[in-house]
C-alpha cells in the first residue's frame, strides 16, 4: 500500500521528465555516460547526461581520466534566440558559452565557441554524431591564424547509466 502511494506521489516527477521537444536531438545522450579515448590512447573522457527540473535543461558532467580535470555542462532554451544554448565551467576555471544545432541527418553542431581561462582565449568548434545506438562521433577543432586545425577526436561509447545527484 505504501509502495502504491509513493509511486503515486512521485508519478507527476516522473512524467514531468520528459524532455521537452527543443531537446530531442540530445536526448538519446541522456541517463546515460559514454566514454572516449583521446587519440594519443593515454587519457579517457568520460561525459555522464541527465536531465534536471523536470526535463527543462540537460546537465552534461566529465570527467579526464585520472581526475585532474573535469566540467559541466549545462544545456538550455534561448527562448529569445529560439535556440538551445550552453554553458560550461571546468575545475581549470575556464567558461564557454555556445549553441548546439541539430542536422537533418541527426549530427549536433557546435559551432564557434569562445572558451576564456584566465587571461587565454580559444576558439573552439565541434561535432557529435552518433554511430549506431550505443555510440557517437567528436570531432573538435580550434581556430589558428591559418585555419581550422584538428583538436581532437574520439568514439564515445555508452557505459552504464548515469547516476543523478
Amino acid at each position: 500500500m505504501y509502495r502504491f502511494l509513493a509511486f503515486l506521489l512521485l508519478l507527476p516527477f516522473a512524467a514531468s521528465a520528459e524532455p521537452a521537444p527543443h531537446f530531442q536531438p540530445q536526448a538519446f545522450l541522456a541517463g546515460h555516460c559514454w566514454k572516449g579515448s583521446f587519440p594519443d590512447g593515454k587519457r579517457a573522457d568520460e561525459h555522464c547526461f541527465e536531465w534536471v527540473y523536470g526535463g527543462k535543461f540537460l546537465r552534461d558532467r566529465h570527467v579526464v581520466s585520472g581526475g585532474s580535470y573535469g566540467g559541466e555542462t549545462i544545456y538550455f532554451w534561448d527562448a529569445d534566440a529560439k535556440a538551445v544554448h550552453y554553458l560550461y565551467f571546468n575545475t581549470d576555471g575556464g567558461v564557454s558559452h555556445g549553441s548546439v544545432t541539430a542536422r537533418e541527418d541527426g549530427a549536433l553542431l557546435f559551432p564557434e565557441e569562445h572558451y576564456r581561462k584566465k587571461d587565454v582565449e580559444e576558439i573552439y568548434r565541434s561535432s557529435w554524431r552518433r554511430d549506431g545506438d550505443d555510440a557517437y562521433l567528436v570531432l573538435a577543432e580550434f581556430q589558428t591564424p591559418e585555419g581550422w586545425k584538428e583538436a581532437w577526436h574520439m568514439r564515445m561509447l555508452r557505459q552504464a547509466p548515469a547516476k543523478a545527484e
